[in-house]
């Protein structure tokens, strides 16, 4: 096995760096604290559903499953801080010593960075979101390149992030209903109870539904993407999510006679408009 910059090479075959051992960890406790507080929450939601009452027995009961959603609550809140730290701590070590090297330290570099940094929303995002229609309605024969992160993956990042602000700050505020209601309207806990259960089911419906989908049901990874285990990303799905960034490494890591043709490229059609006399057969078409 050889490694060269981001790629490791073994039996023949090209896997990409994506995920450090510590970005791994913060995902896989993620995921394991959502889904023990969909498991814990969705039957006080539902509490008529044929389901609600089995699930609910399965934590203890109405003994045992509040303190179990408490705790995993509390475990989330806390991983959330320790990712705001990780952030902060990332950034300076990353972009702000180096600024400080330079002597080009200032807010607007500092605002600059935060703006053009790869995880953050951006134009090309929207115009690989219509490139991507288009695609897919026949109107374009190529798909979108990505880069090093795809506007699907920060949709995946954003809305938890953005969703575990939400449900842990009204959390804690029912939870400690007695504290708060002390100075602030006891209307307040009626609105943080609506916002806490109905942001807890778009939570459940984006993690089993659009999340589950695009890293285990799609078929390009399908049981199951190994790279939030692994933290390395086959060449095919490299090609298939991260062409641009993909032929950035290669060309970095020095394979530039070895990049493979973009996924899905449809053959164009003739000047007259007609499609080319070879019809497309099943296998040309997209894998979505």
């Amino acid at each position: 096995m050889e490694t060269h910059f981001k790629i490791k090479v073994k039996n023949g075959k090209k896997y990409f760096f994506r995920f450090t051992v510590n970005q791994r960890f913060q995902h896989i406790l993620l995921a394991i604290l959502v889904i023990v507080l969909v498991l814990t929450g969705m039957p006080l939601k539902f509490p008529q559903a044929f389901w609600a009452h089995q699930i609910y027995s399965v934590f203890g009961g109405i003994r045992i499953a509040p303190f179990v959603h408490k705790t995993a609550g509390t475990m989330l809140v806390l991983l959330f801080v320790y990712h705001l730290i990780y952030l902060v701590y990332t950034f300076y070590q990353g972009q702000v010593i180096p600024l400080k090297k330079k002597n080009e330290l200032s807010i607007g570099k500092i605002l600059k960075t935060l703006i053009s940094h790869p995880i953050v929303p951006n134009l090309k995002d929207i115009k690989d979101i219509l490139n991507l229609l288009k695609y897919l309605l026949f109107l374009t024969n190529k798909r979108p390149e990505g880069a090093v992160f795809t506007w699907k993956e920060k949709f995946d990042y954003w809305g938890p992030f953005w969703g575990i602000a939400i449900m842990g700050s009204t959390g804690l505020l029912m939870w400690n209903k007695e504290l708060f209601t002390k100075f602030l309207p006891g209307e307040l806990i009626n609105f943080a109870l609506i916002a806490h259960s109905d942001e807890a089911l778009l939570a459940a419906l984006f993690l089993f539904i659009w999340h589950f989908y695009n890293v285990h049901f799609s078929t390009s990874v399908f049981p199951m993407d190994t790279v939030f285990i692994t933290g390395y990303l086959s060449e095919k799905m490299m090609v298939e999510e991260h062409y641009e960034y993909y032929k950035e490494i290669m060309t970095a890591s020095g394979y530039p006679h070895e990049i493979l043709p973009p996924h899905g490229v449809r053959k164009p059609e003739s000047e007259h408009g007609a499609v080319r006399d070879n019809p497309v057969k099943l296998t040309d078409l997209p894998r979505i």
